[in-house]
């Protein structure tokens, strides 16, 4: 059993797979709202950089941190070997330190969010960003959200390449349940290089959420308020409303005005 996070380089050509329209809404959003250059941007849980890394390269001044160094390490030397800048520490998303506030926006996409298991983990990250960002700052996060029926995706999978390697990932679940509010996911990494076939196998938990529980959480915070909603085809010129069999939401979080 292996924990696919302290897998970096298969995490990252695996994440990577059509990420395209997830990066260049995050440039149209943030240059839309902010319309100025050196727009700063935080991502907590950054891992490997795939969205971090292209960001920079568009001329962003990021910071990112994350709890696994094997992961850090990976970005470090990446960005490293691009000539890139940008500012990169360990922390975790519960209580991090954030040394020089005043970042104009912050992500956090495909369910990162959901790693936080309780709901006092989830409100004290909410209201650390919000502590990290400019007067009307704005924080987009993206994650699945339960239906009124209860019941989610069983398997997804998909096939990236990068040169001559190949990752084949399964990420299939395998318990629910709605009242601890966790599901556990299990991945499989099936991967293809010149001189050998791998496979690596990990197992982990998220917490769930329905659309109500997102919202009466936001609520709770008293740091954000929800100002925009898309789905997960990133259409800047589609907002959406939810509704109760709605499974994927992209909130744009603006953080409430006298927070500091």
């Amino acid at each position: 059993m292996s924990n696919w996070y302290n897998l970096p380089t298969y995490y990252d050509v695996s994440f990577s797979y059509e990420m395209q329209d997830e990066l260049t809404f995050l440039k149209r959003i943030f240059n839309r709202i902010f319309n100025k250059n050196n727009i700063r941007l935080l991502e907590p849980a950054c891992g490997t950089g795939r969205l971090l890394v292209p960001l920079v390269r568009h001329g962003y001044q990021c910071t990112g941190f994350d709890l696994n160094r094997n992961a850090l390490l990976y970005l470090k030397n990446k960005l490293k070997r691009l000539d890139l800048n940008a500012n990169i520490f360990e922390a975790n998303m519960v209580d991090f330190n954030i040394r020089s506030s005043g970042y104009d926006g912050a992500y956090c996409t495909v369910d990162t969010f959901r790693h936080l298991l309780t709901e006092n983990e989830a409100v004290q990250h909410l209201r650390n960003v919000a502590k990290s960002l400019n007067k009307n700052g704005i924080y987009i996060v993206g994650l699945h959200l339960l239906p009124k029926q209860g019941i989610t995706s069983k398997v997804s999978r998909w096939t990236a390449r990068r040169g001559r390697l190949t990752v084949n990932t399964s990420m299939a679940l395998i318990d629910q349940s709605n009242k601890r509010r966790t599901e556990t996911l299990k991945v499989i990494l099936k991967t293809r290089s010149k001189h050998q076939d791998k496979q690596f196998e990990s197992i982990y938990k998220l917490r769930t959420y329905t659309k109500k529980q997102f919202n009466k959480l936001i609520a709770k915070t008293n740091a954000f308020t929800i100002e925009t909603i898309f789905d997960e085809y990133y259409d800047l010129s589609q907002p959406v409303t939810l509704n109760e069999r709605s499974d994927y939401g992209v909130f744009v979080l603006r953080k409430k005005q006298g927070q500091t």
